[in-house]
């Protein structure tokens, strides 16, 4: 499904470049065009089925466009104006569950997407701006460049020049790890000053909430999940429970509410998902089973 989105994209593309070049006079009204397509459709209709039948000999094929279709081609390109002209110069990474992939941007930049994550920039990144948007949770190692390089996410815009950081984007919270350089985090939301991260440095808030301040990640290798690893520092089992779902693309049920609240601490080896289970069994003292493709703590 995705390399077929790809080859209709190209292909409009090609067509929206080819039409560009093509000039025409001024576009009909378009009620009057309309009127006169389906009169011209009722009279071929009707010389169908009056014609007897005929052979016709072969006709060579014209590499010129017939002036319907390219007024068709036109009429939908102005219909769809704006959404049309994002959907073909917006390049797109997305992830979906227990999946992750690693690409560079045009300047070099080098990106980890992590999963059920999604990354878009313009066509035209890096000529006269970095401006990347981000879904979900991505690791960057930015080069330097003549232009700022800027995450945007909802109202929230993280702002740097050359640096290694993640940045985290689930539900409401939004959390942001420098490993090295400086990172400038501002909300629109709230209109405060942009907040300095330094490396060493994570700053986690709400959407709404301004980004107050910084402090030390207190782990090496942080953020875990580029290192394979599960970090949790006083976690409630349910968010968890949803890290472990997104990473090996399971369904975990908590058999009662009062299982939510239970908090875990300490640093689980991702590699395989049997280990990961037992590991949290001990850490929260709780067993699981396996049942109906689902897992369930009690």
């Amino acid at each position: 499904m995705k390399s077929f989105d790809k080859k209709i994209k190209k292909e409009f593309k090609l067509l929206w470049e080819m039409s560009s070049e093509i000039h025409l006079p001024e576009p009909p009204n378009t009620d009057d065009a309309w009127m006169e397509m389906e009169q011209l459709i009722e009279q071929n209709e009707v010389k169908t089925k009056l014609s007897p039948a005929r052979f016709y000999p072969k006709r060579k094929f014209s590499p010129q466009p017939r002036f319907a279709y390219v007024i068709a081609a036109v009429l939908m390109f102005t219909l769809l104006g704006q959404p049309a002209y994002l959907w073909l110069t917006t390049e797109s990474f997305i992830t979906d569950r227990g999946e992750q992939i690693s690409f560079n941007l045009p300047d070099d930049s080098k990106i980890r997407l992590n999963a059920e994550s999604e990354l878009t920039f313009r066509s035209s990144f890096n000529e006269k701006s970095r401006l990347v948007t981000l879904s979900g949770e991505a690791y960057f190692d930015v080069q330097s460049g003549s232009h700022p390089f800027i995450i945007q996410h909802e109202d929230v815009s993280i702002r740097v020049v050359g640096t290694q950081f993640n940045v985290r984007t689930i539900e409401n919270e939004i959390e942001v790890a420098v490993n090295e350089g400086i990172v400038l985090v501002s909300n629109d939301q709230t209109n405060d000053n942009p907040v300095h991260i330094t490396k060493g440095q994570f700053i986690s808030f709400s959407k709404k909430e301004s980004p107050g301040t910084p402090e030390a990640i207190g782990h090496d290798q942080y953020p875990g999940w580029i290192y394979n690893k599960f970090i949790f520092n006083q976690e409630n089992l349910s968010v968890v429970c949803k890290e472990i779902e997104r990473k090996f693309d399971v369904d975990i049920e908590l058999e009662s509410d009062g299982l939510e609240t239970i908090t875990v601490t300490g640093v689980i080896d991702a590699k395989d998902l049997s280990r990961v289970l037992h590991t949290l069994s001990s850490l929260t003292n709780r067993s699981y089973k396996f049942d109906n493709k689902r897992y369930t703590f009690y």
